[in-house]
């Protein structure tokens, strides 16, 4: 009697893939490089930085050749890819939209009622930004457009895990990455699971019964309607007035918090109208009385709190640092802030101390940028809101930032239950 057929498992049932595919993936490759106007070279070790899984993919081909070649083995065949200034990364690289839960999402056009994006498209080619599409963009397209709209902006380096490291110096193919990523246990998860009770708010903010201009949400003399709700279903961009509506939950939560930073939290048209609608001019005179009509002085504060419509088509959270002295900036995207951003609210720290203490301020020309050790990063183009939520979620109440992109659907189920309650009681992530 014959031996019984043995069952292969998932690791060599993807060799065998892999071999029988080699071929046809790199004429595949090919293919795909020739159709969107990059060159391909062929056993040449260098590859180009590209951003996404696609470069990382390439450097192990590279790094694994390199070491062929150094033990006189002849080397493989390696398909760097040269990409032209401005080329939009292709659909390879662009991830999926998320699943709509309990509905499908149809293609429709860009939001023009929305003031976030609205003066965007008339800085960039109509016939490229005005077509219909439907609101889900990968992160390769929408950072196209952001640089475009941007342009003196650097967009953050993708940085590879210390396991790919690991992997692109000691020379693994892709497959052998594969099989060292499977045996590490996956990270715990960063933000608790939505509660029932917080799905059901969610749900009904976000797909109940009601007139588009129905009020849902009432306090602090703000109003949100059930259209303005709907940015926080999967795939939408988020709009100022859920932005600030959040802001005013966090600024009561740290009052009612022993022990939390003292913190004043300003709406989004705060850096607007300081900075001359993100211009080069500065202009204290547009936010003189903030703190006058807010009751605040800020030099008792720990820190000042302010989301930022960075050229009109992204969000980021800005922070005036009084502990510290400095000043913070956290992006889900971008590196750096915009040029003027250190310049400008050190004056404002200037302008707002003679306006209010009679005096200058000593010392504020030496504040300097604080640059954080980590700072989570989407991976598509549409998150950056979610993201800036919840940097001063965390931020405010002391917290590190433990969320990533895969927390991006509960969280924004989250901030939909907690502006529909408006209610401030919510411990901020763990």
């Amino acid at each position: 009697m014959g031996q019984p057929e043995r069952k292969r498992g998932a690791q060599e049932l993807g060799e065998v893939v892999s071999k029988r595919l080699r071929f046809d993936h790199k004429s595949l490759l090919a293919a795909v490089v020739d159709r969107d106007g990059f060159s391909a070279k062929i056993g040449d070790a260098s590859v180009t930085a590209w951003p996404g899984p696609l470069s990382r993919l390439l450097s192990l081909r590279a790094a694994r050749a390199a070491a062929e070649s150094t033990r006189g083995a002849a080397p493989r065949a390696v398909a760097a890819v040269t990409a032209e200034p401005d080329t939009v990364a292709n659909a390879l690289l662009q991830p999926l939209p998320p699943p709509p839960p309990g509905r499908s999402e149809i293609p429709i056009p860009p939001p023009m009622g929305i003031s976030l994006w609205k003066p965007s498209y008339k800085r960039l080619a109509k016939d490229e930004f005005l077509r219909s599409r439907t609101r889900y963009m990968g992160y390769a397209e929408y950072a196209s457009w952001i640089s475009k709209a941007v342009p003196e902006l650097e967009l953050r380096p993708l940085a590879l895990s210390a396991e790919e490291t690991a992997a692109e110096q000691s020379g693994l193919t892709g497959l052998e990455l594969l099989r060292l990523l499977n045996k590490l246990k996956a990270p715990p998860k960063g933000v608790p699971e939505i509660t029932p009770e917080e799905k059901q708010l969610a749900e009904e903010a976000l797909y109940g019964s009601g007139r588009p201009d129905e009020v849902v949400a009432s306090r602090f003399s703000v109003e949100v309607t059930r259209r303005q709700m709907e940015c926080l279903r999967p795939g939408e961009w988020l709009n100022d007035e859920v932005i600030n509506f959040y802001y005013k939950l966090l600024q009561e939560r740290g009052k009612s918090v022993e022990g939390s930073p003292k913190c004043w939290f300003t709406n989004s048209f705060f850096w607007p109208k300081l900075s001359g609608n993100n211009s080069k001019d500065y202009n204290y005179k547009e936010v003189r009385r903030w703190t006058v009509k807010a009751k605040v002085d800020i030099f008792e504060m720990d820190y000042v709190i302010f989301p930022m419509n960075i050229g009109e088509s992204h969000w980021a959270m800005g922070a005036i640092d009084l502990k510290e002295k400095g000043f913070r900036y956290f992006d889900s995207m971008f590196s750096k802030p915009p040029s003027n951003f250190v310049a400008f609210l050190r004056r404002y720290l200037q302008d707002e101390h003679k306006a209010k203490k009679g005096k200058e301020i000593s010392g504020v020309e030496d504040w300097q940028l604080l640059v954080p050790s980590k700072v989570p990063q989407q991976k598509n183009g549409y998150d950056c809101g979610v993201f800036t939520c919840f940097f001063a979620d965390c931020f405010s109440a002391g917290k590190s930032l433990s969320f990533e992109q895969e927390d991006m659907p509960t969280l924004r189920m989250r901030i939909a239950a907690r502006v529909l309650k408006a209610d401030e009681k919510f411990d901020p992530i763990p």
